[in-house]
Formats: C-alpha cells, sequence, structure tokens
C-alpha cells in the first residue's frame, strides 16, 4: 500500500485523538485536542473528506474556547490562594446589626452557625489575644470542624458592624462557587496555622 503525505496528516490526527485519553488534566487534554483539530481540518481538506472537514472547523472554536476558560480559571485560582476571600459573594445573603463595645459575639463552646464579616470597628479573639480589624472574615473554622462548636470567645473592643450569613448557606456557596472555597479553604488553613503557633508560644512562656 501506497501511502501519500495526507495519510500521514491523516494518522497523526488520529494519534492526538488517541493521546487525549491519556491526558491527566483538562487544559492538556483541550490543547491536544486542539491540535488535533488543526490536523484533522488539513485532512479533511486535502483528501476531500467534507464531513470531517466541517466537523473539525466546528469542533476548534469550542475547544479553543474551552482552553481559555480553564486558562482563566487557573489564573483565578492562583490569585484566590495569594487573597483573602472576597465578600461581594457573600453580601447579597448577608444579615447585618451592630454591637457596643464590649459585646460578646460569641462564646467558645457556643454552636457554629454562622460566618461573620467585621464592616467597622474591632473585635478580639480572647483566647488568642488576636484582634480582628475591618474586612477581616471570622466564625469560619468552626463551620466546618465536626462538632460545629466554637473554638475561641470573640468580644467587640469598640462599637462595630457586622455583617453575617448563616451555616447552610456558607455550604450552598462553598458547592457553588469554587474560588471563594478555595480562598476560604486557605483562609482556614492559615488561621489553624496561626492559632497553633501562638499556643506552641503561650506554652514556651
Amino acid at each position: 500500500m501506497h501511502l501519500q503525505a495526507v495519510d500521514y496528516i491523516g494518522f497523526a490526527a488520529s494519534a492526538l485523538v488517541f493521546f487525549t485519553f491519556y491526558m491527566r488534566t483538562l487544559l492538556s487534554l483541550r490543547l491536544v485536542a486542539i491540535i488535533s483539530n488543526i490536523f484533522f481540518i488539513a485532512y479533511g481538506f486535502a483528501a476531500g473528506l467534507v464531513p470531517i472537514l466541517i466537523l473539525h472547523i466546528l469542533l476548534l472554536p469550542m475547544n479553543t474556547w474551552r482552553a481559555v476558560q480553564q486558562l482563566q480559571t487557573r489564573k483565578r485560582m492562583r490569585a484566590m490562594l495569594e487573597d483573602a476571600p472576597g465578600t461581594n459573594v457573600l453580601m447579597p445573603f448577608m444579615t447585618t446589626g451592630d454591637y457596643p463595645e464590649g459585646e460578646v459575639i460569641f462564646r467558645q463552646g457556643d454552636p457554629a452557625d454562622r460566618l461573620y464579616v467585621l464592616l467597622t470597628g474591632e473585635v478580639l479573639v480572647e483566647e488568642f489575644d488576636k484582634t480582628i480589624q475591618k474586612g477581616a472574615i471570622f466564625g469560619e473554622i468552626a463551620l466546618f470542624s465536626l462538632d460545629a462548636k466554637r473554638t475561641a470567645t470573640v468580644r467587640s473592643t469598640s462599637p462595630v458592624s457586622l455583617a453575617w450569613v448563616d451555616r447552610e448557606t456558607i455550604l450552598r456557596i462553598y458547592r457553588d462557587h469554587p474560588d471563594f472555597a478555595l480562598a476560604l479553604t486557605k483562609l482556614i488553613a492559615s488561621r489553624l496555622t496561626e492559632n497553633q503557633n501562638d499556643l506552641r508560644n503561650r506554652l514556651r512562656d
């Protein structure tokens, strides 16, 4: 059998489709699929195979768009790993309220039924002697603990305005917004590390 150049293009395109089954990430799969589309377009045009030509002309922009989405998602995820979770996702679901100076927001051992955002003022995490300032999220760790109990007491050290959202809504947002979920997971891990270091330092002293 005498093979022509167009046949080699067809074999290469088919091999690329085969390689897509070995890709471990969606982005690499899309990139190989794009190259495969280009080869199949060349093959369909050279061999006069109109159905193959049309199919891959249609698939090429689709795979390209999906690859762009994957790149954007990666970029967004990297940003979320570097930044604190944005509260813009939460605000439509939140209730707000004001507390005077010295008010206990929640006590150690209380049920963890809310996540808070500090809108104005400052609050103190008493067990760790840590001040939380305007714009910060707090009360997030206990929401995901096994017993769902508060691990510390938080008290206002000035008049404060708070926004809060219930645990069930947070779990729904966590599921539906992967960017927020990743950033919140990073925040929880960071807080646990800080608390562990604080406790270690206290034991040394």
